[in-house]
């Protein structure tokens, strides 16, 4: 490296010697812009792994793309760039995460045993008809259970499915349920 310190190399400078794997360079940008990536990951309020995640994949696609970098002078505007980006999928990985307890879809209610035992029958063959369904709709079928008067856009942000879809995933959902259910009563009453 030469004589001065890595604060007072130009950015640049540092990038191109990152390129030809320069260990000090490296840790001079880290240094020089570990601050800002985390202050972006930092302001998405993700949990700890998540934004340790986060922040690692931005630090790996600088690796993997600083060759490709058009203006290697504004490097730190990629950084935030990348962050705000990963930050964004995290939080959608978050949101697609369905519920899977069983208990999720088990509604408490009150009457005679014979009652109980009905509903709790129903409340079984739905789970299990959910369960066979794949994402987004599985998402989707437990949000029309909960929630049946949800607003489009709700469930497009929750189930991860374009808002312009989410009428016609209802529809498909709804018909597969029902297929689903017909078939398992004739075959348990055949």
């Amino acid at each position: 490296m030469s004589d001065q310190s890595g604060s007072q190399v130009p950015t640049a400078e540092l990038v191109k010697r990152a390129q030809r794997n320069d260990t000090e360079a490296w840790e001079s940008l880290i240094d020089r812009y570990a601050r800002l990536v985390w202050s972006v990951v930092r302001s998405y309020g993700l949990l700890p792994h998540d934004a340790q995640d986060a922040e690692q994949t931005v630090w790996f696609n600088l690796a993997e793309n600083l060759g490709r970098l058009r203006d290697p002078e504004r490097v730190g505007g990629w950084l935030a760039t990348t962050a705000h980006y990963e930050c964004r999928k995290q939080v959608r990985l978050a949101r697609r995460t369905a519920p899977t307890d069983p208990a999720f879809l088990e509604r408490p209610g009150g009457g005679d045993p014979e009652s109980l035992h009905i509903d709790a029958e129903r409340a079984r063959r739905v789970r299990r008809a959910i369960g066979e369904l794949s994402e987004p709709d599985r998402t989707v079928a437990a949000l029309e259970l909960h929630a049946p008067r949800a607003p489009a856009a709700d469930v497009a942000d929750f189930a991860g499915v374009p808002l312009e879809r989410v009428a016609g995933v209802r529809r498909r959902v709804r018909r597969r349920l029902r297929r689903l259910l017909t078939e398992e009563y004739e075959w348990e009453g055949a």
